[in-house]
């Protein structure tokens, strides 16, 4: 048998994900500090871009070039029917998985769950 690349917890959930829709589309994103004064909050920001893959009314799954912190609040626009139009929203960190076929020298990509939190 050959030796697996990677372990990826394939559990069933015990709740269907229904409310979820297929969404591929980029999106702006801004990586907010989560510092304690307004100051802190502009001198953290990073700013970027992610692939959404799919949207639910709690949130989003998204690909990006870096891993965020679990808990870091974003500010995204959240996609919709017109592609030039989005709704700017916070959003908070859930989880973070890297994607296991990349290797070598390839740079890293994650899978990021967002949940809305405005």
């Amino acid at each position: 048998m050959a030796k697996r690349l990677f372990e990826w917890d394939t559990r069933l959930s015990p709740r269907p994900h229904t409310d979820r829709a297929p969404l591929m589309r980029t999106i702006d994103i801004e990586m907010v500090a989560t510092g304690t004064t307004p100051r802190d909050c502009l001198a953290g920001s990073v700013s970027g871009q992610a692939l959404t893959l799919n949207i639910s009314p709690k949130g989003l799954l998204v690909l990006m070039d870096r891993e965020p912190e679990v808990d870091q609040v974003l500010q995204i626009l959240v996609p919709s029917p017109v592609h030039e139009v989005g709704t700017p929203t916070l959003s908070e960190v859930r989880w973070t998985r890297k994607m296991p076929l990349l290797s070598g020298d390839a740079h890293p990509v994650y899978f990021v769950g967002l949940r809305f939190i405005l």
